[in-house]
């Protein structure tokens, strides 16, 4: 919650505690490993598309408390090395890893004879370099990289800067005059505002664009001091991982809800985004990851869009695995935070998919 000068104590919340203790559950009474043996004595392989941003060097672990930054933790959606070079080697011992590329094809053609794996970063951080990278290369796998481009030519995340500007609420109380005050009471709902961080952000992405600018400006207004920003990769970098055969795909130039924008906007952002990865690595990315991802952040107009572009692959945020015959543009992830490796499994035999929550969550999608 954002009370000013107070910032709330870290705690995990009741839902991750919830999914947690019956991953448990699941792995202990057997049943991740009784679902995955049943499905493969029917023929059934799938693959597997995870779904992670940040890597970094950092040696704990802990769970983050939502819309929280407290010293010693890692920032949101980030896992440090240690817990990523847990995830791969328990992953290997039951998956084949391949990039998007060629697990997409293995897919539409129905040639898949074991479960596959792919590993996917968003955005493009620097710790996808810096500490990602030598474990990938460590263990031998690979890796496929949504880049969004604008923040690799020096743009911040806009969500980043909301995120740090909302968490520095939690140790100030700056001058707010009235005009400030109504935009961000439009834009945040009430001002002064007791929601948490995730929870404003979350609508400040659905906001239109013109917006969600005026409350952005608004809010880089105020006398905060901020943390420091995200930081991303550089295009040498990019390039250097690419020689070494990690496989890089579009992800926008700025970031946007993609069903905010009028088919046009759309698709200036994607093919933008896709130009600039091919004019500076010479390789024309063949495949998409949505930003947000959820199913209504994109509509027809941008299935429709990146099938027109030549885009073989795209990737959702929508939870679960891929079977063989699935619509290759808006395949389904599985995100994976630091999570303890029951979790882990219990997320491969399908007990947090998209379906299945949406039996216990009205309105899921």
């Amino acid at each position: 919650m954002l009370i000013a000068g107070r910032p709330t104590a870290p705690k995990m919340s009741l839902r991750r505690l919830a999914a947690r203790l019956v991953a448990v559950a699941a792995t202990a009474s057997g049943w991740s490993s009784i679902t995955r043996r049943r499905r493969h004595r029917r023929g059934d392989y799938r693959l597997y598309i995870l779904e992670y941003h940040d890597i970094s060097d950092h040696e704990k672990e802990g769970p983050l408390a939502e819309g929280t930054f407290p010293e010693g933790t890692l920032p949101e959606g980030t896992v440090s090395a240690v817990r990523f070079r847990r995830h791969l080697k328990h992953l290997k011992q039951r998956l084949h890893f391949a990039p998007l590329t060629a697990a997409h094809q293995q897919l539409q053609t129905g040639n898949l004879d074991h479960d596959l794996a792919v590993v996917t970063f968003d955005d493009g951080y620097a710790g996808n370099y810096e500490a990602a990278w030598p474990v990938l290369r460590d263990a031998g796998i690979p890796a496929t990289i949504f880049l969004t481009t604008g923040f690799l030519d020096g743009a911040e995340l806009w969500f980043d800067v909301a995120r740090r500007t909302l968490a520095a609420l939690h140790q100030a109380a700056p001058t707010v005059d009235t005009n400030q005050q109504q935009v961000l009471r439009t834009a945040l709902g009430a001002w002064p505002t007791t929601s948490s961080i995730d929870s404003l952000v979350r609508r400040l992405k659905y906001l239109p664009p013109g917006r969600r600018k005026d409350a952005m400006a608004t809010l880089s207004q105020l006398d905060l001091e901020l943390a420091e920003p995200a930081r991303p990769l550089s295009w040498q970098q990019v390039n250097e991982m690419l020689a070494a055969g990690i496989e890089f795909g579009a992800h926008t130039v700025t970031h946007p809800i993609l069903s905010t924008l009028e088919p046009a906007a759309q698709e200036n952002e994607i093919a933008q985004s896709r130009q600039r990865i091919a004019e500076t690595t010479g390789t024309l990315p063949t495949s998409f990851a949505f930003p947000n991802g959820s199913a209504q952040d994109y509509n027809h107009h941008t299935v429709e869009i990146l099938e027109r572009l030549g885009f073989a692959a795209a990737c959702s945020t929508r939870r679960g695995s891929n079977a063989p015959g699935c619509q290759p543009l808006t395949l389904k992830r599985l995100g994976i935070g630091s999570d303890p490796l029951s979790l882990l499994d219990a997320r491969l035999a399908g007990l947090f998919d998209q379906e299945i929550r949406a039996r216990f969550q009205p309105g899921t999608k």
